[in-house]
C-alpha cells in the first residue's frame, strides 16, 4: 500500500457519521506498516492537546480508534505515550474517550506493555488521577496474568503492597478494584489485609464484605482459578469485532438479554451518535437494576450490556 492509499484509509477513520466499511477496516488491519506512523501521529496530537479533539465535533472518533488499533498491533512504542496520556489530571481524557478507557484501558495497556511496570504503578498510586483511570491501569495486571506475562504471585504481591501502604487511606473505586481483582485470584494470602480494609470502610460492602470474602475463601483454591478464561479478557485481538456495534450501527433494537422484563431500563436504538450513547464498547443502562435475582460478580450483567456484572451495574 502506498502513502496515498494509506491516507485515504486513515481519513475514513475520522468520524462516526460515515465510518469505514468493514472491508476498509480490514484493509487497515492488514496494512500495519503503512498506517502505523499515521496512527502514532494521531495519538501524539491528542496527547499534546486533548482539547483539539473537541473542535472536530462530537462525531470525531479517530483518536479513539487510533488507540484501539495501536493496541491491536501490540505497538510497544505506544506504551510510554499512553502512560503520558492517562497521567493527565482531571476527567478530560475519560470524557474524550468514552468507555474505551473506563472499560478497556487494562487490555489496551497490557497489549502494548513493554516490560516496565513502574510507570503503570505510578498511575495506579497517583491519588490526583481519575479513579477509573487508576482502576483501569490496575486491570492491566490481571490481563498480563491472563496472558501469562505475569504470575499470580506477582499480582498478589503488588495487591498486598497497595493494601498495606501504597494507596491513600480513603475510600475510592481504586480500593474496590483491588478487592475485585483479589476476589478473582482467590486471595488466601490477602485475607488479613482485606479484612482490615473492609473494617476501615475503604471497600464498598457491595463489592466485598466479610461474608463474601469468607465465601470466596471457602472455595477450593484450584477450583477458583481453573476458570481463568472467564475471569478476565486478554489482549485486544479482534478490533473489528469489538468495535463493530459502534462503527456499524443498525436500526434493530439492542437485545437486553435474560430477565429483561424484570428490569426498569429504557429501550435503546443503536442508531445514535457516540455522544448520545454511553459507550463505544457497549451499552450500559443509566438506571438502577431492580430485579431480585442475585448475580455472581463475573456473570453477564442483567442489563444485557455483555459486560460482567462487576464491571457494569454492580458499580452504579
Amino acid at each position: 500500500m502506498d502513502n496515498k492509499e494509506a491516507l485515504v484509509l486513515f481519513d475514513r477513520l475520522k468520524t462516526i457519521d460515515i465510518p469505514p466499511s468493514k472491508e476498509e477496516f480490514e484493509s487497515i488491519l492488514n496494512n500495519k506498516a503503512a498506517l502505523l506512523p499515521l496512527l502514532l501521529t494521531e495519538v501524539d496530537s491528542f496527547i499534546e492537546s486533548p482539547s483539539h479533539v473537541e473542535g472536530y465535533g462530537e462525531t470525531y472518533i479517530r483518536h479513539t480508534l487510533a488507540i484501539f488499533l495501536l493496541a491491536h498491533f501490540r505497538e510497544k512504542s505506544f506504551y510510554p505515550k499512553i502512560i503520558q496520556l492517562i497521567s493527565k489530571p482531571g476527567d478530560q481524557i475519560i470524557n474524550l474517550t468514552g468507555e474505551v478507557f473506563s472499560e478497556a484501558l487494562g487490555r489496551i495497556l497490557a497489549s502494548v506493555f513493554d516490560g516496565d511496570l513502574s510507570p503503570l504503578q505510578d498511575v495506579i498510586e497517583n491519588k490526583k488521577l481519575n479513579p477509573w483511570i487508576r482502576a483501569g491501569a490496575l486491570d492491566t495486571f490481571m490481563v498480563l496474568w491472563k496472558e501469562d506475562v505475569l504470575s499470580r504471585e506477582q499480582v498478589i504481591s503488588y495487591l498486598r503492597e497497595l493494601l498495606l501502604h501504597k494507596l491513600e487511606k480513603e475510600p475510592s473505586y481504586v480500593w474496590d478494584a483491588v478487592a475485585l481483582i483479589a476476589y478473582d485470584l482467590h486471595p488466601k494470602e490477602l485475607e488479613r489485609d482485606l479484612l482490615t480494609a473492609i473494617k476501615a470502610k475503604l471497600i464498598e460492602p457491595v463489592v466485598l464484605s466479610e461474608e463474601s470474602l469468607a465465601d470466596c475463601l471457602a472455595q477450593p483454591f484450584q477450583d477458583a482459578l481453573k476458570h481463568k478464561e472467564n475471569v478476565v479478557d486478554g489482549f485486544i485481538k479482534a478490533p473489528c469485532e469489538e468495535l463493530s456495534w459502534w462503527l456499524y450501527p443498525d436500526r434493530k433494537l439492542l437485545q437486553k438479554g435474560k430477565d429483561y422484563e424484570s428490569l426498569d431500563v429504557p429501550i435503546v436504538d443503536k442508531d445514535v451518535i457516540p455522544g448520545e450513547r454511553v459507550a463505544p464498547m457497549g451499552w450500559r443502562s443509566a438506571t438502577v437494576v431492580r430485579g431480585s435475582k442475585k448475580l455472581g460478580r463475573n456473570e453477564p450483567c442483567f442489563c444485557g450490556s455483555g459486560k460482567k456484572y462487576k464491571k457494569c451495574c454492580l458499580n452504579q
